[in-house]
């Protein structure tokens, strides 16, 4: 039976593959990579010191933790994003559907609004939708009237 390799967990909000392409060439004391659920990643390690401080910088933008219970779900996971609304909102430090859901749709949508101003109502209606697990299609007319109304 092969030996498990030891040492700490960081885990982080992206792939196991994208993990592993932003520490190439880095070192830092990552033993492996392990894919902990959907765009979620584990990383065994034994960084100490400043090498745990750059191992976590690598990940500041899409949220890394120690503890997996405080990382939260990736904001790529939730449903109708796609990976430039999602880098939307990781710009504007909404980095979880947890935090996303804390501060509403509307307030989330203004904040990429104003780092953004190309971006449409449709990712107001992505957002609504997706933190009630909708299709944002699945909207109607006095919902998206409301939502409009919050944001102008």
């Amino acid at each position: 039976m092969p030996a498990t390799p030891s040492g700490d967990r960081l885990y982080v909000n992206v792939s196991a593959t994208e993990t592993r392409r932003r520490l190439a060439g880095r070192g830092l004391g990552v033993r492996k990579v392990h894919s902990h659920g959907r765009n979620q990643a584990t990383i065994l390690h034994t960084a100490v010191g400043k090498h745990l401080q750059s191992l976590t910088r690598l990940f500041a933008d899409v949220g890394c933790s120690d503890d997996e219970r405080q990382l939260g779900q990736p904001i790529q996971n939730l449903r109708n994003l796609g990976a430039v609304s999602a880098g939307w909102l990781r710009d504007v430090g909404v980095l979880t559907i947890e935090q996303l859901g804390s501060l509403g749709p509307a307030a989330a949508y203004r904040l990429v609004k104003r780092r953004y101003p190309r971006c449409s109502l449709n990712l107001l209606w992505a957002i609504a939708a997706g933190l009630r697990e909708l299709d944002w299609r699945e909207l109607d007319d006095l919902e998206k009237s409301r939502l409009r109304a919050l944001v102008d």
